[in-house]
């Protein structure tokens, strides 16, 4: 992941706003931040934030994709890991529901659009959820 030394240090106090990239962030009175509604936003209740906490094939393509997200600098790396997994699910599976999914994160990481990736790996991580609860193995 991104190593902390390479992180900037916002001049951001209680009422101000920073703009990163091109989208505002203001810092509330209490502490929290706002950003436009539309601002595409990962928290900490959507990461895996350990490896081993990627326990199926789905969110081990939803944790390379965060890794993709977090560390620019091992984009190559990831993105080889990526495809390996995404190669792995889609050999594992008959849905085309799936299938198809598994096309769509593949093109969207390709694009570089990682965030639009993990959000379609969210809905697959929940889908495989509701079938495993449908119908449990044995």
């Amino acid at each position: 992941m991104t190593d902390t030394n390479d992180w900037t240090l916002l001049p951001l106090e209680p009422g101000g706003t920073v703009i990163v990239k091109g989208i505002p962030v203001h810092m509330n009175t209490d502490g929290k931040l706002r950003v436009p509604q539309d601002t595409p936003v990962l928290s900490r209740e959507q990461l895996i934030l350990d490896e081993k906490d990627a326990d199926t094939a789905t969110k081990k393509i939803y944790y390379a994709l965060q890794l993709l997200t977090l560390d620019p600098a091992g984009a190559p790396q990831h993105h080889d890991a990526l495809i390996n997994l995404l190669d792995d699910r889609a050999e594992a599976t008959e849905l085309q529901p799936v299938l198809r999914s598994l096309a769509i994160i593949s093109e969207l990481a390709r694009k570089g659009d990682y965030l639009g990736a993990l959000e379609l790996t969210r809905h697959l991580i929940q889908f495989d959820d509701a079938l495993v609860r449908e119908f449990p193995a044995g």
